[in-house]
């Protein structure tokens, strides 16, 4: 192999090198320019204008409806269920018979007690007769005696065994489900039907034990749930448990539902909402438009006087001209909600535009349009 062919080789190859390394370079520098004039289109967001104003402070909660007096009705004394003289749902009155339990056996001993009581009482009145004469001694007087007590508690005592058999109302209320059936025998506990007297009903809920200065007898409680909507009754607290729970930090609290044209059921869901009449100023926002993360809550907020100047977005109608504009992440305080809007207490001021929808696509260095044709959230009443 001469010499200079060796030497063409190597000058060809060191051509290609410098061929490829050159195009690397030319492309690397066209993506570079691509690049640095390449920007996202714009998100089309909806956006609403803030305004400035005064909340009175309310304390949210959850509880539950509970009534005034409520009871299993269960039997104190085993047996057969002989009548049952009420009907499930149906109204009852204080003392009234809900079931006879079989008491044939209790009024044989009955019969079998009062005869010996009567026994007994013919015995100590003789005994009394002989002491006056001598007859007797005090001692066997004495006897007579008690055995004329004993023959009196013993009937007593059957009397209550038979009263217990008849299973009575011990209030006026509206009995629940039937759970017995007649010829069933029942112990002691068994659930016969459930009791509630539903005249006067409360509801019950706990707040966090830093409202413990906020919260006295007498103040009023708004609480909704979900079988009425919107609608809001009213209630009265009327008790506060003295001392807060170990575990979870709170307050027990109890208040009287003064709504009277409220139908309500024990054992159902409320939200609660005191009112504490302590006034803070607010900014009013969708509740959409925050964003939560354990670093802060956070809102996107269009920058004043960003508006791109001639630039414009056309809509898919392919007339309409959307202004483009530019938008901040910021970070802000939030209180309380209320009816789907929560307000800001500091990072926000009055007259600036929030974003409220496609938060999920913005970023910094991100532009928008603002659409406002179908506004969201629907307007709203605070």
């Amino acid at each position: 192999m001469s010499k200079r062919f060796i030497i063409s080789i190597v000058v060809t190859m060191f051509l290609i090198l410098v061929a490829v390394f050159g195009f690397y370079q030319f492309k690397q520098h066209m993506i570079k320019e691509k690049l640095a004039t390449f920007s996202l289109p714009p998100v089309s967001v909806t956006t609403v204008k803030t305004t400035s104003d005064s909340w009175t402070q309310s304390i949210l909660s959850v509880g539950h409806v509970t009534s005034d007096k409520y009871v299993n009705i269960t039997p104190q004394l085993s047996g057969q269920v002989m009548a049952i003289n009420f009907e499930s749902g149906s109204k009852v009155n204080k003392g009234d018979i809900l079931v006879q339990l079989d008491d044939r056996l209790l009024q044989a001993n009955l019969a079998t007690s009062v005869a010996n009581l009567k026994l007994a009482q013919i015995e100590y009145k003789r005994q009394k007769r002989l002491l006056k004469t001598h007859s007797t001694s005090q001692d066997a007087v004495d006897t007579a005696l008690a055995k004329l007590t004993t023959s009196q508690a013993d009937a007593k005592y059957i009397q209550t065994q038979i009263d217990f058999m008849k299973i009575k109302a011990p209030f006026s209320g509206v009995v629940g489900l039937r759970e017995v059936n007649l010829g069933d025998f029942l112990q002691p506990g068994n659930t016969i039907v459930e009791l509630q007297n539903v005249d006067k009903q409360y509801i019950d809920f706990s707040v966090p034990e830093v409202y413990l200065t906020k919260i006295k007898h007498g103040q009023q409680v708004k609480f909704k749930t979900d079988s009425y909507g919107n609608k809001e009754f009213t209630a009265t607290i009327t008790a506060i448990e003295p001392s807060v729970d170990s575990e979870s930090r709170n307050l027990d609290i109890r208040a009287v539902i003064t709504s009277k044209s409220a139908h309500l059921v024990s054992g159902m869901y409320v939200e609660t909402s005191v009112i504490t009449h302590d006034v803070t100023a607010v900014v009013p926002v969708p509740v959409v438009a925050v964003s939560y993360s354990l670093y802060g809550d956070t809102i996107y907020v269009i920058k004043p006087d960003s508006e791109k100047g001639n630039k414009t977005e056309t809509a898919s109608d392919g007339k309409t001209k959307f202004p483009i504009y530019d938008v901040e992440r910021r970070t802000v305080n939030i209180g309380q909600r209320r009816n789907g809007w929560v307000g800001v207490t500091s990072g926000l001021k009055a007259n600036e535009q929030v974003v409220t929808s496609n938060q999920q696509q913005l970023k910094e260095g991100v532009h928008v349009i603002i659409n406002n044709a179908n506004p969201f959230p629907a307007k709203n009443d605070k």
